[in-house]
Parts: structure tokens; sequence; C-alpha cells
């Protein structure tokens, strides 16, 4: 699929942050985007994004690259579990095995993994193995895309495609209630995640990682 001249970019599991990804590649005309995903969902089908089914292993997700010619894979797949290690594994396996697929971004979209690489906690068993696993590729581009607090999380769930996770972020819109931090002086990073979708369409445009 795609013309010679469009880049085929392949998100898979997407969810939240995801949908931003897809709706900024989706006005981009430099970009044909498909979707990974374990099951149909009317979010993408009501767009005519094409959605290819997989149990995200390694010979499913290869022959959806090949068949597709994808030239990156955007992962946003989010459990905290061995599973995360397992899928990501086979999803950079898919990649060296592709013959257009070079370049992946493993799903971590939180924090500031340069001074605090195992911050939150989880992400020290689960996100950290597969950095190691990349350091150690050849022939494959790979980064990260970092970025603090969503603000959408400011927003009523109509106007976000990020769902309430009162438990964990710090304001509570249904309550208005706030949980202050530290001391509360602490400088605070926010970003939009229209935001960091327009920054993911720019780095699959990026001639070089």
């Amino acid at each position: 699929m795609g013309s010679k001249s469009r880049q085929v970019i392949a998100l898979a599991a997407v969810g939240c942050m995801g949908k931003y990804v897809c709706e900024e590649l989706l006005a981009d005309d430099r970009f044909d985007v498909i979707v990974i995903s374990r099951t149909r969902q009317e979010w993408f089908t009501n767009r005519s994004i094409p959605i290819y089914e997989s149990d995200y292993s390694l010979p499913s997700v290869l022959s959806i690259l090949e068949s597709t010619r994808a030239t990156t894979l955007i992962s946003f797949l989010n459990v905290n579990d061995g599973r995360f290690i397992t899928i990501h594994c086979a999803f950079i396996a898919a990649c060296l095995a592709s013959t257009n697929c070079k370049r992946f971004m493993p799903s971590e979209y939180c924090g500031n993994i340069e001074a605090f690489p195992d911050r939150p906690r989880f992400y020290g068993s689960t996100r950290e193995p597969i950095r190691k696993v990349l350091r150690g590729v050849q022939g494959l581009e790979w980064t990260l895309l970092e970025c603090g607090w969503f603000m959408d999380y400011f927003l009523k769930p109509e106007k976000s495609h990020m769902r309430p996770v009162p438990d964990e972020f710090p304001i509570d819109l249904d309550k208005w209630t706030v949980r202050i931090r530290g001391t509360g002086d602490e400088l605070q990073s926010w970003t939009l995640g229209r935001e960091v979708g327009k920054a993911a369409v720019e780095l699959c445009a990026a001639e070089k990682w």
C-alpha cells in the first residue's frame, strides 16, 4: 500500500496517545498510516485507517510489515509486566527481518529517562531491558519519545483522547481535588498530546535518527 513518494508508518497497540499520532499522520500527505491491533476498533474504521489484526508475535508482525511495505514501526503498548518485553522483542525482531521497516520507536512517552531511567518504578523492569536490547542492535534506527505530564488530562473526556487516571494524575476533575507533589515548589513540565503527535510525525520525516 502507499505510493512510492509516501512512507507507510505502522502503529502498534494504539491507545490514547497513539490516536494523536494517527490524526497528525493522516493530516500529512507525506505518509500513509496503518494500525496493528489485536482487535478491530471503530475509531480507526470510521477514519478509514487500515487495521491489521495481530497477536503481536514475530511471524504476524513481520507479515504485516512486509505486505504493507512499512518503513517505521511505532509502539504504543501500555502494559507494565513481562509482556512488554516479550512483545517489544518481537517488534524489534520483525523490523530486523523486514525488507523495508528499519526504524522503530518503542513505547515510552513518560518521564525524564536521561536523569531517571528507572522512574516510574515499573520502567526499570520493563522499559530499561528493551533500551538495552536496542543499544546492542545493528541495522535498525531507533529513538525514544519522552514528554512530561499530558495537559490533556485537564480536559473533560469528550475533549481529549486521554482517559481519566485519577489514581495517577495529580488533578481529579470530578472531585475538584489536587495532589501536591513534593514541596509544591518544584518545576513541573506539561505537554499537549497533540504536540507530541506532531513531533512524532516530524521524527518519521527526519532523514536520520
